[in-house]
């Protein structure tokens, strides 16, 4: 495979930017010489980055749609279609999240969509995995979710679930306060997965007894949880303290007041927070009226809510927009905004050991970004998936 060397950039490293260049072949990153160091050519093609930035491709690891695509589907072609379409917004890789009606909509999701996990398919970013929000969550903080979705946590299901995806179920969001959620969440972890707390009215003691058993996540925070106060802290309590959890944070200043995200931010720090957008499939589309899972929803605002009530029912920004509100709204340097964006969202999932930075043995995923952060180039398993000038 041929090698290529992006020189001339800003590489945005865990420590800071830099200037320096890369190298990188299909298989991966072989080379970073940051503070302005340089590669050896040889046989390399050169390319010129013109002093743009040069960080790791964005992961999404909470997002529903976008673009029009709906990945809450059995259809692959709706999968593929996003991943082609979200490569333009700097993502290289995203889980597909997803839940269903009843037990046998989500095997059926899960079968027709596990063959597209694994290696990338041209021009498109990489299907990682599964995130299942639900079904087993609680109807009081049930957000957007219709109630009758949600049942009883059961580890037989979950088996199955587990079987269906082909293994590659890499988040399970559940209320840890519901009955059996104890035995569901031991299963969650022995198979692999990350045990997230989400749509959960847990106490600070339930979440605090999750996180012994090993809950490593909370599904967006602030939102369909519990509400911190002085005497009764909640999940979020136990979130705040806690340095084994790391914490979603939709990032567009509508479901979470830049306000509230500074806190959090002060409170877990920059590497215990991981961006997401929670997209529906009108994110990213001009604001108007649509259906999505039978629901009528009106885009509006920079939100996505319910016509009957007014309840938010997803994001409708894109993962590099919350990369641009995180440097903008909540006073984050650039290198940790992109950690948040992407580092954070590979590690969580524990697959930081192949994604999410730029360093020797990485995949070659990754994004230049002009000086007021817009994506100008997208580049997945060593190729460009996506160029400014081919919009």
């Amino acid at each position: 495979m041929s090698e290529r060397i992006i020189r001339n950039a800003r590489l945005v490293l865990a420590g800071g930017v830099t200037p320096g260049s890369l190298r990188f072949d299909q298989r991966g990153i072989t080379g970073v010489a940051p503070a302005g160091g340089d590669l050896p050519a040889g046989a390399a093609e050169i390319i010129d980055a013109a002093g743009r930035y040069l960080a790791p491709g964005l992961i999404d690891v909470h997002v529903h749609g976008g673009g029009g695509f709906d990945l809450m589907t059995d259809d692959p072609e709706q999968v593929r279609g996003y991943a082609r379409w979200i490569v333009s917004r700097g993502v290289s890789g995203f889980l597909v999240s997803t839940s269903g009606r009843n037990h046998g909509e989500i095997l059926r999701r899960l079968r027709a969509l596990a063959p597209l996990i694994g290696r990338p398919e041209p021009g498109a970013a990489r299907v990682l995995g599964f995130h299942l929000e639900g079904p087993y969550i609680n109807p009081v903080r049930k957000g957007a979710f219709d109630p009758r979705w949600l049942r009883a946590p059961s580890v037989a299901e979950y088996a199955e679930l587990l079987d269906a995806a082909g293994g590659a179920i890499r988040q399970m969001t559940l209320a840890p306060e519901l009955p059996g959620a104890d035995d569901l969440l031991r299963a969650v972890v022995a198979s692999g997965a990350v045990a997230a707390m989400g749509h959960t009215d847990a106490t600070y003691e339930q979440a605090m007894r999750a996180i012994e058993l090993g809950a490593t996540h909370v599904t967006h925070c602030f939102n369909a949880m519990r509400p911190f106060s002085h005497r009764d802290p909640g999940v979020l309590g136990a979130v705040m303290q806690s340095d084994a959890v790391t914490a979603e944070l939709i990032g567009d200043g509508a479901h979470v007041d830049y306000a509230a995200a500074r806190v959090l931010l002060r409170a877990k720090g920059a590497g215990h927070i991981v961006l997401v957008t929670d997209g529906m499939p009108l994110a990213g589309t001009a604001d108007g009226d649509g259906e999505w899972e039978g629901v009528r929803i009106r885009v509006e605002g920079g939100k996505a809510v319910r016509v009957s009530d007014g309840t938010i029912i997803g994001g409708v920004i894109t993962l590099d927009q919350t990369l641009r509100n995180a440097v903008a709204h909540l006073g984050a340097p650039l290198h940790e905004a992109v950690a948040m964006a992407s580092t954070n969202a590979a590690s969580a999932m524990r697959i930081g050991d192949a994604y999410g930075s730029l360093a020797p043995g990485r995949a070659a995923d990754f994004v230049l970004l002009d000086d007021d952060l817009r994506v100008t180039e997208t580049w997945v398993a060593g190729e460009r998936v996506w160029a400014e000038a081919a919009r």
